[in-house]
């Protein structure tokens, strides 16, 4: 019977997201056992989750702290990690999937010497290392977010474990909890709606404004019997009370139940269960309401990208704006949050009540996206456009990626069509590999001289350098060619990752993972060259192809 060890030791949400994963171990494996590391701060929250055997916490804070202000030597404090970890060597796990990535979990990894390991873990050199084609995806897609279009949902479950059925997050709440939510609610009222309100968020860069907030609720209740449960921790409190004012301010009419700081996390899930809609920030409460079932209107704002977080599955609903530069980089400081100005909050009140009541849904005239969850035709999940516009060039690529890289690292064909017009600058694209193949051509004959050089009994250690320094050099030049194509740029950028995951323990082994990245990158970006040919005129199409074979 398979023993799975799971590492998710930074947030709440991540912990919700990876339900699925742990139904899909049990797919693959019936019977299969998991124990679960988490942080201690989060131990409470995982004792949540379904199909878990143990769940093994650490302060993984407090080191992280003490190594940053030398109250004890680095040294010391892994010790005392591995002292902790030290009686789990005698289980014989047959697989660990790290989900966190930073070396604290990368150096833990490696420590339980497992065969199979997935997610970041360290070399014998100490070196840190990314194993699974999904996870070394995971940690790729930021480079080029606004093609990314899987849900860190499936990530973790496609690299945790495989392909299978869709499985959603859900979370049980006991009869205890529902009926202590209820009495909870009732001592505000008994209205015929009641509307979880999320104002905070762990960043205030992927907050909407909370006045922005307010108005949106006061919409909302204008003639309707509505109750509004404001929800958060004590840190937010200040946030929920710009909301409120604003809520006054517009003449809001609902009942207000104010439960920021009072709940407990499992009172907190009975709570959303017990709502018929929650509009939210992108936060932890709101994939807690998804596991409960509630559905999910997420204000996508900030550096937060819902293609990668948003709520997982049928039914739920995101609005995000339309702006050039968002969603920006995670280390942007943002001097203006125009973003969140632009979706408007009497908007966002006729779609609540779209999600509520149903009826004709509208097209809306500020510059936002609507977009609502679905499980797709590879039983992930995913998101439709409803209303508002996406570039062309986005559309065409992030559908081809998305299919590309399922079926490459699946070996199953996608049931997501490719969209059958051409995409925008093909042509563009088309010559821009002309004038790259034979740098990858290169870079691969240099490698593979490499690979010799390392091999001689004698190794020529300048000329060696000399190469080095050569393909270096020409990787970066590769890298600055493509770093706008979205026809090749994730393709090289995948390349040069994989030059620095190396997992050889010699020389010449080091040097053929090296020169296995290139050869890889030439079949690949090959690949989508060809694919590309086919939306070229005829006659470009045919001069193009023999001066790539050629």
């Amino acid at each position: 019977m398979k023993q799975v060890l799971i590492l998710n030791i930074t947030r709440m949400g991540d912990l919700i997201q990876m339900i699925p994963l742990l139904a899909r171990l049990e797919e693959e494996s019936p019977g299969v056992k998991i124990d679960l590391i988490v942080d201690k701060t989060f131990a409470h929250v995982a004792t949540l989750l379904p199909g878990v055997r143990h769940v093994l916490a650490f302060d993984f804070q407090e080191l992280m702290d003490d190594s940053r202000v030398c109250v004890r030597d680095v040294v010391t404090l892994y010790h005392d990690l591995a002292n902790w970890a030290n009686p789990l060597l005698q289980v014989g796990y047959d697989r660990i999937v790290n989900l966190t990535f930073n070396q604290r979990s990368a150096f833990l990894v490696k420590f339980f010497g497992c065969a199979d390991e997935r997610g970041m873990t360290t070399a014998h050199d100490g070196s840190f290392l990314v194993k699974n084609s999904w996870m070394k995806y995971f940690l790729d897609l930021h480079a080029y977010r606004q093609m990314n279009r899987f849900n860190i949902v499936d990530l973790y479950s496609l690299g945790g474990s495989g392909p299978g059925r869709f499985h959603p997050i859900s979370l049980t709440v006991p009869n205890a909890q529902q009926d202590w939510a209820k009495g909870f609610l009732q001592r505000f009222g008994t209205p015929n709606v009641w509307v979880a309100v999320q104002v905070g968020a762990s960043d205030p860069m992927k907050a909407w404004r909370p006045e922005y907030f307010g108005q949106l609720m006061a919409h909302l209740s204008k003639g309707r019997n509505i109750g509004f449960v404001l929800i958060g921790t004590k840190k937010e409190e200040l946030a929920v009370k710009e909301a409120v004012q604003g809520y006054r301010q517009a003449g809001g009419q609902g009942i207000l139940c104010e439960a920021v700081g009072k709940t407990s996390i499992p009172e907190l899930i009975a709570l959303l269960q017990q709502c018929q809609l929650m509009v939210t920030n992108d936060t932890g409460p709101m994939h807690m309401a998804v596991g409960v079932k509630t559905p999910v209107l997420n204000v996508s704002v900030g550096h937060v990208d819902f293609w990668e977080t948003g709520p997982y599955g049928h039914g739920h609903w995101v609005v995000q704006p339309d702006i050039v530069c968002g969603p920006c980089g995670f280390d942007k400081v943002c001097p203006h949050h125009a973003c969140k100005d632009q979706i408007i909050p009497q908007e966002m009140s006729e779609l609540c009540l779209y999600i509520l009541e149903g009826g004709a849904r509208q097209n809306f005239a500020s510059k936002i996206r609507v977009y609502e969850g679905i499980i797709d035709g590879d039983h992930l999940g995913s998101f439709v456009l409803r209303s508002g516009h996406t570039p062309n060039l986005t559309n065409w690529y992030s559908t081809y990626w998305r299919r590309y890289w399922y079926e490459l690292f699946t070996g199953l064909s996608s049931q997501i069509p490719q969209i059958s017009s051409p995409p925008p600058y093909v042509l563009e694209d088309l010559r821009l590999w002309e004038e790259l193949k034979p740098r990858v051509d290169t870079l691969c004959q240099k490698t593979e001289k490499m690979v010799d050089l390392c091999q001689q009994q004698s190794v020529p250690v300048a000329q060696l350098k000399d190469t080095q320094s050569f393909v270096k050099y020409e990787s970066l030049v590769l890298k600055e060619m493509t770093k706008s194509s979205l026809a090749f740029g994730p393709l090289v950028g995948a390349c040069i990752r994989e030059t620095f995951n190396l997992e050889g323990q010699t020389l010449g082994s080091m040097a053929q993972e090296y020169s296995r990245a290139f050869y890889t990158l030439q079949s690949r970006a090959q690949n989508t060259f060809e694919h590309l040919t086919q939306y070229s005129p005829e006659s470009s199409r045919r001069n193009l192809y023999v001066r790539s074979i050629g």
